[in-house]
């Protein structure tokens, strides 16, 4: 089988290519706007239809891992399935989120309604599945995958920036505010079912979708003080809703915003403190428990104990070339 890995840089599409290149029956081939000097990748742009159907031709499938802003997710998925209509590219796998289902709570399944409305990262996965819907419409075949937080070894959003917030004492116990549960899935989790995606049998008409988290995932409090002691970034502070709101939205907007002025500039050396976005703030204390019976049982995941997810976490973190912070973090954000 000849796969087409979109969005190859990025956390789980670069581990997605290595455990594809591991297997005996794909040939694969990543595709980013990073360019590398390999023969097994492609520079192109994932919003240029013209583009992708050109580099599609001969391929059995596409994985989609492309993210990034609204237009690259939202505009990057019409024009992919535009392409592999246009290149004969029969199998779209796609990578989707736990987002679309909105301020759901209690028990997820598939097949609950989708709700864009929490922010535009929601609102762009739901035209992102929308499109595929289309391209199964027009014939093709499609698997779209729904992930929980994706943790382990790599994962700056999970690992990295939290590790670092808790280094600083801006993250901790929560109380009743980190109550909701975390519905982690280790990285390798999230690439074994894309691999058996790929092979699934095609649902003629339909989509198969699957929710993504560790059945033996915790809550969020228990989550950070966990990894706080695993990094040794203790004591673990108890904090309380009026910190953390001043946190979000004393601190966020402005270091968000130097934080996009230094891109602009090209000034990579210099390191600030995450911002902490406020729409976290909902996320820990909504009680969203992803159902993932049909993972496990129709697609055959075999998940990564919570134990061992930790374990490689932190040792990705505390290494040397870790996602470690400075103390910077300290002395700028801390309320």
């Amino acid at each position: 089988m000849k796969v087409l890995v979109l969005g190859a840089s990025g956390h789980i599409g670069a581990r997605l290519l290595e455990m594809l290149q591991a297997t005996n029956w794909a040939a694969a081939t990543g595709a980013s706007r990073r360019k590398k000097s390999t023969a097994s990748w492609l520079e192109l742009d994932s919003r240029d239809p013209r583009q992708l159907a050109q580099a599609l031709k001969g391929f059995d499938a596409v994985v989609n891992c492309v993210a990034g802003d609204a237009a690259s997710i939202a505009d990057g998925a019409r024009a992919l399935v535009q392409a592999a209509l246009q290149a004969d590219c029969p199998r779209i796998v796609h990578l989707s989120t736990m987002s679309v289902y909105g301020p759901a709570e209690g028990n997820v399944r598939e097949d609950t309604p989708l709700d864009p409305t929490l922010g535009w990262y929601g609102q762009a996965k739901c035209e992102a599945e929308a499109a595929m819907h289309d391209f199964v419409r027009h014939g093709g075949e499609a698997v779209m995958l729904r992930p929980g937080c994706v943790y382990g070894p790599g994962s700056q959003l999970w690992v990295g920036r939290i590790g670092r917030w808790l280094q600083a004492g801006r993250l901790g116990d929560l109380g009743i505010a980190g109550d909701g549960w975390a519905n982690l899935v280790h990285v390798d989790d999230v690439c074994q079912a894309l691999l058996l995606a790929l092979r699934l049998p095609a649902a003629q008409g339909k989509i198969p979708v699957f929710n993504l988290a560790a059945p033996d995932s915790p809550r969020w409090n228990d989550y950070f003080v966990d990894l706080a002691l695993a990094i040794q970034a203790t004591p673990v502070r108890r904090l309380g809703s009026r910190r953390l709101q001043l946190d979000a939205w004393l601190c966020g907007p402005p270091l968000k915003a130097a934080e996009l002025a230094l891109k602009r500039l090209g000034s990579h050396g210099i390191k600030l403190p995450d911002a902490l976005p406020p729409g976290l703030l909902g996320l820990w204390s909504q009680h969203i428990h992803l159902d993932t019976q049909a993972a496990t049982g129709r697609l055959g995941v075999q998940w990564t104990p919570y134990a061992d997810g930790l374990r490689d976490s932190a040792a990705w973190f505390t290494a040397p070339a870790g996602a470690g912070q400075t103390t910077l973090d300290k002395i700028i954000c801390t309320p």
